[in-house]
């Protein structure tokens, strides 16, 4: 669900803007949405997951059904996600693939790819407190600008709600 509330938030976002709202606690509280948000799919993704991992292979030819044939089939190879694992916990052993790592995770939270992606893929790959603060920070390096700039913009074009 929290995906699909982003268009909602930012215009929320807007209106609120317009109406002169304090921008300090205006982006303190969309940071924290956006924030909790991802702290919802980190608990969740596991369920969720779970609940849409098809066992039988379905017969359809389009696009869908071949990719999701094709992660099913590569999900439950377990030897291929042993080798992943085990390189990755290699990496992680020094400090630079942990430093690396954390400014990955900030990358994943600005607006290039999905949340629920960018969960799926730092998922055992990062400590909870690392996540959340790699999510504080790049969800403040999106919303603040775009809350400022909004601010500018409405004042640039005199409009009063």
């Amino acid at each position: 669900m929290p995906p699909i509330l982003v268009p909602l938030s930012y215009s929320y976002t807007g209106a609120l803007i317009a109406q002169n709202v304090n921008l300090w606690i205006l982006s303190i509280v969309s940071v924290w949405a956006a924030v909790l948000a991802d702290i919802i799919i980190w608990k969740l993704q596991n369920f969720i997951i779970e609940r849409m991992t098809i066992n039988e292979k379905i017969e359809s030819k389009d696009f869908f059904s071949r990719t999701i044939n094709w992660m099913n089939s590569f999900f439950k190879d377990s030897e291929r996600i042993g080798r992943m694992s085990l390189k990755r916990e290699r990496y992680l052993e020094k400090r630079t693939g942990r430093v690396l790592t954390f400014l990955f995770a900030i990358v994943c939270y600005l607006p290039v790819l999905p949340d629920i992606i960018g969960t799926r893929i730092l998922y055992k790959k990062i400590k909870f407190p690392y996540f959340i603060l790699a999510s504080i920070i790049g969800k403040s390096v999106t919303h603040i600008p775009f809350i400022f700039l909004g601010k500018w913009l409405v004042q640039l074009l005199h409009l009063r709600i």
